[in-house]
């Protein structure tokens, strides 16, 4: 009977996080079953589940022969990353699924693929992928027939013009569970989705914002079970910041915080974006009227980005930046550190660590909050969009749906059951929480569009120990309107069929 209340009560914090942050799950989280329907019985025992099992969503492209053409695929953004890449079978669940999805639709469209990795350089905007589009356009070529491209450069390109609007676009249909539901609601401007992301890629899943915690550390202290605090709505910020409190301590007794100590919390610094969102706080959003707006200026988003950039000053922080990579991660290794905030690429370093660990959602603001809130790291997200002078944007339409469809089929499966749920944690509680995590996120397109340069600037506040976020709004809130205004104006003209 307890289990069955577990579940219930996950049940009902993921379905309140679709109403919170959105009504869908990410592209890992979606399967093509109902899933298990528990029912209690006299006594308390579990009665039979019975699995209801729906329709198989079906593949809707016109399906040619293309005679052996070559899909020309360009990968391009902060981040490195090898979406589209597997030359053979190598045993690896990830590159197999990658292997045999290229495949099935070399088979179906008879195409080949090619693929220009760029990944891993700058995307501030005007990086290599915002350059390879725009030399395309501007010269009117057909270079690339697929784009995955960072996220500081495609929101560039789309609203100055140089992306077709994926809505448009024969055999793409972003209604479809292999796309990501919740950014046709929070990326579309005036009915245009320029540039999307599902399941044909990985990179948005790797850019998750979670927190790990040491288990170990947990039992030391004599701490509360993480998990639980979760399931009855008590993991928020003040219980975060409580136990790391506890845990902080100078071990070699020099009076100074150093690589040698105890510590509640190792930040990495891009955590301060991750517990805005997590407390339902946006840079900006889109209104009903298709415009951008600044939302960033609340007494809540004040209060919490203050209260985080100010705790980064204590001692119960040890931050990535003031020790290197070894020696923060050894503390966490080495069970000196509760929390770890990052992201799920994160993961894979700690796979062999011999404490066991787990991973949660970033905590809510308060008990008040509806839901839990999470957001993926925009400097290394990429976004999959078509350049406006594709030779054959049908054919390239057929080309990404099917790729996005047994993607679904063999790559989400591959990372998130066989690779995150199988290989990297070890307890069932940590695919509870990584169901909530998918389930729970959100788009902020103010961490986009670079507006005022907000979220840089308080990244490096937080990097200087700067904690007077309220002065550093007001100075460039001049400048970030200026910007939407631009931007604004951009995607008016679009809509209105003129030319940006």
């Amino acid at each position: 009977m307890k289990k069955l209340i577990t579940l219930l009560l996950l049940s009902a914090m993921i379905l309140s996080s679709f109403a919170a942050c959105g009504e869908s799950t990410s592209n890992a989280d979606e399967g093509t079953t109902t899933g298990t329907e528990v029912t209690a019985t006299e006594g308390g025992e579990e009665a039979a589940a019975v699995e209801e099992t729906e329709p198989k969503e079906t593949l809707d492209i016109e399906v040619k022969d293309y005679e052996g053409r070559t899909i020309n695929i360009v990968l391009a953004g902060n981040w490195s990353f090898d979406d589209f890449i597997a030359e053979e079978m190598t045993g690896e669940a990830i590159n197999d699924a990658k292997y045999t999805t290229n495949a099935a639709v070399s088979e179906l469209l008879n195409v080949e693929f090619v693929i220009n990795n760029q990944s891993g350089q700058a995307s501030g905007g005007t990086g290599t992928g915002y350059k390879l589009v725009d030399t395309m356009v501007m010269a009117g070529t057909t270079d690339y027939d697929i784009a995955d491209i960072g996220c500081y450069d495609v929101s560039n390109l789309a609203y100055n013009g140089k992306l077709l609007d994926l809505n448009a676009v024969k055999n793409i249909d972003l209604t479809k569970s292999w796309w990501d539901p919740k950014a046709n609601e929070q990326l579309s401007i005036g009915g245009k989705m320029f540039y999307s992301t599902g399941d044909a890629g990985l990179l948005d899943n790797n850019c998750t914002y979670c927190i790990l915690f040491n288990k170990q550390v947990i039992t030391n202290y004599n701490l509360d079970d993480p998990y639980e605090l979760v399931r009855e709505n008590k993991w928020t910020y003040d219980k975060f910041t409580s136990m790391a409190e506890v845990v902080q301590s100078d071990l070699n007794g020099n009076g100074t915080a150093d690589v040698e100590d105890s510590y509640g919390v190792l930040v990495w610094q891009d955590s301060v974006i991750g517990m805005l969102h997590a407390s339902g706080g946006k840079f900006a959003t889109i209104n009903d009227a298709g415009q951008i707006e600044l939302t960033l200026n609340s007494e809540r988003n004040f209060d919490v980005l203050t209260s985080w950039l100010t705790l980064k000053t204590q001692p119960v922080v040890l931050f990535l930046g003031a020790a290197t990579d070894d020696e923060a991660h050894a503390a966490f290794t080495g069970n000196r550190c509760l929390f770890y905030t990052r992201y799920l690429n994160a993961v894979q370093w700690f796979r062999d660590l011999e404490a066991d660990f787990g991973i949660l959602p970033y905590p809510k603001w308060d008990e008040t909050q509806d839901s839990f809130c999470n957001t993926m790291h925009a400097y290394g997200t990429s976004y999959f969009c078509f350049p406006v002078t594709v030779a054959d944007p049908e054919m390239s339409g057929a080309v990404l749906e099917a790729l996005s469809y047994y993607g679904k089929e063999n790559i989400t499966p591959a990372y998130y059951d066989t690779t995150l749920k199988g290989k990297y944690f070890r307890d069932e509680e940590s695919a509870e929480m990584l169901d909530l995590i998918f389930a729970s996120r959100f788009f902020d397109v103010g961490t986009y569009y670079q507006l005022g340069g907000y979220n840089e600037k308080v990244i490096t506040m937080m990097q200087q120990g700067d904690t007077d976020f309220a002065s550093m709004y007001t100075k460039n809130e001049k400048a970030a309107n200026k910007v939407l205004g631009k931007i604004n104006d951009a995607y008016a003209a679009m809509i209105a069929g003129e030319n940006p």
